[in-house]
């Protein structure tokens, strides 16, 4: 059992190279919209200037975060503040097998 404080990094990695690498974006926008929601707004402001600019909090993270090479940091941060079980629930709320599905039957289809 782990400290309170603690991360559990072989389950970061673990759940990493589980996200199907076309869903990542979907992945991103979820976690990221979670971080902002549940983001104090003292934290809001200083990264926007405003406590109640949720989009630009959004854009923000987003931009931070879109880059491929970041995806463990994504999924480090949403461990550390939303928690394992609430990152563990709302990856599996996304569905992504279905959307990983959806990706290899348009791609086959965009082949035809």
């Amino acid at each position: 059992m782990t400290n309170s404080n603690e991360i559990d990094l072989d389950l970061i990695n673990q759940v990493v190279e589980r996200i199907p690498p076309g869903t990542w974006p979907n992945v991103r926008e979820a976690i990221v919209a979670s971080l902002v929601d549940n983001m104090p707004s003292n934290v809001t402001e200083h990264l926007t200037g405003d406590p109640t600019n949720f989009e630009k909090a959004e854009e923000i993270l987003s931009s931070y975060y879109a880059d491929g090479e970041r995806n463990l940091n994504l999924i480090q941060d949403a461990f550390q503040i939303l928690g394992e079980e609430t990152t563990l629930y709302l990856l599996d709320s996304l569905q992504l097998d279905k959307i990983k599905d959806c990706i290899q039957a348009y791609d086959s289809t965009d082949e035809d």
